[in-house]
């Protein structure tokens, strides 16, 4: 459960340049969702959907939120959140967790809920095979409508969880914001209500203020009930009958809506803090928010909303390239709050620009404003916002239920239309050919209005003396309003072919077919390796990833520095006689992406298109294989951000505490050894990119690659043959030193004392060079790693109220050496930390020592494993990933494709404890705790 201020769908209205007539067309629902009201008030919506075969979404929605908190309740909107969870009245505490769970739903994926300041939200997402299932969810969902009890003695242990989410969000950030947000909310019921609360009433309230917020709000008028499934909404529509006929209004209180208030002057906000690690600058323009997706109209003027957004985006993404006065900015319009829009802005700035940035910022958001974009900026845009339209048409619809219950949130809250996919396509096909330069310029005139302004300075308190003055900041901006400012110019000379000289080809020596996985292997004259796997989710598509052993280990240590800036620059260096803008241009409206990878120990490429562009695919691949380019500018802006983020991360509370990790991690590694401003100044050279590149690419022998996707082995091979065979062979350093991470003979504790928050942060390692990573064993390592999850929750937060959440994580790997590594992580208050790490360990020595102490949480991980791996076993991001790890770790056999269930099922509680007891037990550890600053004097 978290909060979450919630940006909604923004629509632009009563543009004067529309045709009322023209576009007033009331637009036509999805045939496919069902929607109605019962005589109290209650209302449902019902969406079929084939797409989610066996599987059901269900969401309810309240219509009221912080917002409608009395002055003694601010944070019990929230607080009734996690209550629906400890007790109703046909649930008692945990039921409906145990319930569900064992029904393969995961808390927190598949289980959870938000409030913001207008809305509550719950969420389950179930297994409905048995359609009991969806029955029993939609039932709990009633509960939580009517039906919470609120026990005092839950209560008052939620009091401690709650608390604790105050309490983990505390720090730099939230100290700016909770000075900034009063500004920018300016005095209204929004800066009032931060959902959150505050924690002297989230200690003290009485249970009956409480209740009064929940009886005189969680009523069927404000409710309703949202459901994607295949089962038949007629009887999907019975069973919500059934559950929310009976309860009736207990209040009829109005539901009050509030906006911003308006103000002429502009609102400055110029804030530092010890702890920050970044100077932002932040421009908002408050407007009123767009409504609804009800006609043409509103869909067109959605539209220009988009393309704005998408241009804007653009543009700034090309200033970014072309000078170094800001790291990035953005221009962007948006919905705040319910009621209210934004025109929102700003940029990420140097600490030895600030001045400079600003003004250079201000200066391109002035000619945004005045000038909008040009036509050739439309143009390009637009034609690949129509490529992918069209994309979309031609392919199978694979809409999530997800995103249907996404869309049906705008139906309830803000009065939208849902459209089915083949209508919302007709108009956005119907309406994009008519968005140029003159409507979007119409649109910027329309959103920016004078007044309403807030501008937000926040940096580091030792970059103080540098900010501007109020008085300087308002100045710099009525200078950037009044200056002369030449429209946008930016010519760049596109190449007509990608390749100059195609490559000449390899050939196939040798085909295999993996029955056991329906892959067919092919080894090429160049001695790569292709895997095919032809797949039905999604037609005439295709995806690429390649990969060999290698990468940064395989170099000397000298060039560690200059190889963490080989994959960022080339990446953005164009390729061959493109620059990275021309090769932009090439490519508008294709589908085709390629990518480059040099990672500590591999080196490899991502690709992927549509099947009508995978020739344009392999080209692009091969371009930026053979000819890479490593443009100064590219490696001068990536290196100045390395050294300010390398200063900047000193700032951070956490700084000694990750960095004493991290040394008792990784042990005597020289090329994790710390990076520091004076190493990467010495070592990070330009003219050694390119040598770096071609040393690991040079060379595509033994290369392996799988393609994934809606081809057939015919169609495919000649470009196999001839831009994967046609890559150079040839001896390469297949060799490299690693000194990496090595299990401890003995305990080692970590104390650090830093940061003003009131928190602690908790970290428990275990790690061993001792372990075969293969499967089943891997399974065994998740199915640890999710019974101490359970364990830990129910023991650290349900019974102890002491943390928020836990995390746990037990994972291997056999590359580039083998390691083991168990980690168990939370955030708590600092007086209880030594408790709670007790109660950690101690949970895992009942998990070691009593198989039986865990066994019916392991039954529900086995089902929520199973039904994980059921929906993505025909995905082809599932054989993408599972076969480039099939490969690269040189597992021994296919269990995982073919025998998966299996496996789950015979990992037995014994062997659970078995490994925990290995692995966690005797296993010396690492406990490293983070305290206040303050508490240092205090011990």
């Amino acid at each position: 459960m978290r909060k979450r201020i919630n940006i909604m769908v923004l629509l632009l209205t009563g543009l004067g340049f529309f045709n009322s007539k023209s576009y007033a067309q009331q637009l036509q629902q999805d045939p496919n969702l069902v929607k109605g009201k019962l005589k109290n008030g209650f209302s449902y919506y019902i969406y079929k959907s084939d797409k989610t075969k066996g599987n059901s979404v269900l969401r309810l929605f309240l219509n009221a939120g912080s917002l409608q908190e009395e002055t003694d309740q601010q944070g019990l909107a929230h607080f009734i959140e996690h209550m629906a969870f400890n007790g109703t009245k046909h649930y008692s505490k945990n039921d409906v967790i145990q319930f569900l769970e064992s029904k393969g739903v995961k808390f927190g994926a598949d289980l959870n809920a938000h409030t913001s300041f207008d809305e509550t939200v719950y969420k389950i997402s179930i297994n409905t095979e048995d359609e009991k299932n969806l029955e029993k969810s939609i039932d709990i969902m009633a509960d939580w409508a009517f039906g919470v009890t609120f026990d005092s003695h839950e209560i008052d242990k939620e009091r401690g969880v709650v608390i604790e989410e105050w309490r983990s969000k505390q720090g730099a950030a939230n100290r700016l914001r909770e000075q900034y947000l009063p500004v920018l909310f300016n005095k209204s019921r929004y800066a009032e209500r931060l959902p959150i609360g505050k924690v002297d009433i989230l200690k003290s309230f009485k249970r009956q203020t409480i209740v009064d917020f929940y009886e005189k709000w969680y009523r069927p008028d404000l409710m309703s009930i949202a459901i994607v499934t295949d089962i038949d909404p007629k009887k999907v529509e019975s069973y919500i009958k059934n559950e929310f006929n009976q309860y009736k209004a207990k209040s009829k209180a109005p539901r009050l809506y509030y906006e911003l208030p308006q103000h002429r002057d502009t609102l400055f906000s110029i804030l530092t803090d010890k702890e920050a690690n970044a100077i932002e600058l932040s421009v908002f323009n408050k407007i009123k928010a767009f409504s609804g997706i009800k006609t043409e109209q509103d869909y067109k003027e959605q539209l220009t909303r988009t393309f704005f957004n998408a241009l804007a985006k653009s543009r700034f993404s090309r200033i970014s390239q072309l000078q170094n006065d800001f790291k990035e900015g953005s221009v962007s319009v948006s919905n705040i709050v319910l009621k209210n829009g934004i025109v929102s802005g700003g940029a990420s700035l140097y600490h030895d620009k600030i001045k400079e940035g600003i003004s250079q910022y201000l200066t391109e958001a002035q000619r945004i404003f005045r000038y909008g974009f040009t036509s050739d900026e439309v143009k390009k845009y637009r034609d690949e916002y129509i490529a992918a339209i069209k994309r979309s048409i031609n392919a199978e619809d694979k809409t999530q239920a997800e995103a249907y219950v996404n869309e049906i949130h705008d139906v309830f809250y803000n009065g939208s239309t849902m459209l089915a996919k083949t209508e919302r396509n007709r108009l956005s096909l119907k309406y994009a050919v008519q968005i140029d330069s003159l409507t979007i310029l119409n649109f910027l005139k329309s959103v920016n209005k004078p007044g309403n302004t807030v501008v937000l300075l926040t940096a580091p308190e030792k970059d103080k003396a540098n900010l501007p003055s109020q008085a300087k900041l308002g100045a710099m901006f009525a200078k950037a309003a009044a200056e002369q400012v030449a429209p946008w110019s930016d010519q760049i000379t596109v190449p007509t072919t990608l390749l100059a000289q195609e490559p000449s080809a390899g050939k196939v020596v040798k085909e295999e077919l993996l029955s056991p996985i329906g892959t067919t292997k092919w080894t090429l004259s160049n001695g790569t390796i292709v895997y095919l796997k032809p797949t039905a989710e999604r037609k005439n598509y295709i995806s690429l990833s390649g990969f060999r052993k290698g990468g940064i280990y395989a170099l000397d240590s000298s060039q560690y520095v200059t190889a963490q800036f080989v994959k960022p620059v080339t990446g953005l260096s164009g390729a061959g006689d493109f620059s990275r803008r021309a090769l932009t241009q090439f490519l508008t409206g294709n589908s085709a992406s390629a990518t480059l990878v040099l990672s500590s120990s591999r080196e490899g490429v991502v690709s992927s298109a549509d099947w009508k562009d995978a020739k344009t695919m392999f080209q692009l691949m091969y371009l930026k294989w053979m000819y890479p380019n490593a443009d100064p500018v590219t490696f001068e802006q990536a290196k100045r951000q390395s050294l300010e983020q390398l200063e900047n991360n000193k700032l951070s509370p956490s700084y000694a505490y990750t960095k004493a990790i991290s040394e008792l991690l990784k042990g005597d590694d020289d090329y994790a050894s710390e990076m520091s401003a004076e190493r990467l100044n010495k070592e990070a050279h330009l003219k050694d990119i390119l040598p770096i590149f071609k040393s690991r690419f040079g060379s595509a022998k033994d290369f392996q690659f799988v393609i994934v996707g809606g081809f057939n082995l015919d169609s495919i091979k000649p470009f196999i043959e001839q831009y994967i065979g046609g890559l150079p062979a040839g001896d390469y350093n297949n060799k490299f030193e690693y000194k990496g991470p090595v299990g401890g003979n003995s305990a080692k504790d970590i104390l650090v004392y830093a940061g003003a928050a009131p928190k602690s942060t908790v970290n428990l390692f275990h790690q061993s060079n001792k372990v075969n990573y293969d499967y089943p064993e891997i399974l065994v390592q998740t199915m640890l790693q999710e019974v101490l999850k359970v364990k830990l929750r129910l023991n650290l937060r349900e019974e102890n109220s002491g943390v928020y959440g836990v995390g746990v994580s037990v994972s291997a790997t056999n590359v580039p050496s083998p390691l083991i590594r168990a980690r168990i992580s939370f955030s708590c208050a600092p007086e209880s930390a030594e408790f709670l790490i007790k109660q950690a360990q101690i949970e895992v020595k009942k998990v070691a020592e009593n198989p039986n102490y865990f066994a019916s949480d392991l039954n529900n991980i086995k089902v929520q494993q199973i039904d994980g791996y059921k929906k993505q076993a025909d995905k082809n991001l599932f054989w993408s990933s599972a076969l480039r790890n099939q490969f690269y770790f040189g597992f021994k056999n296919y269990s995982y494709f073919n025998d998966f269930e299996n496996m789950i099922n015979k990992i037995t509680p014994a062997i659970i404890a078995d490994y925990a007891k290995k692995y966690l037990i005797d296993t010396p550890g690492i406990k490293a705790v983070l305290m206040p600053e303050n508490f240092k004097t205090l011990n």
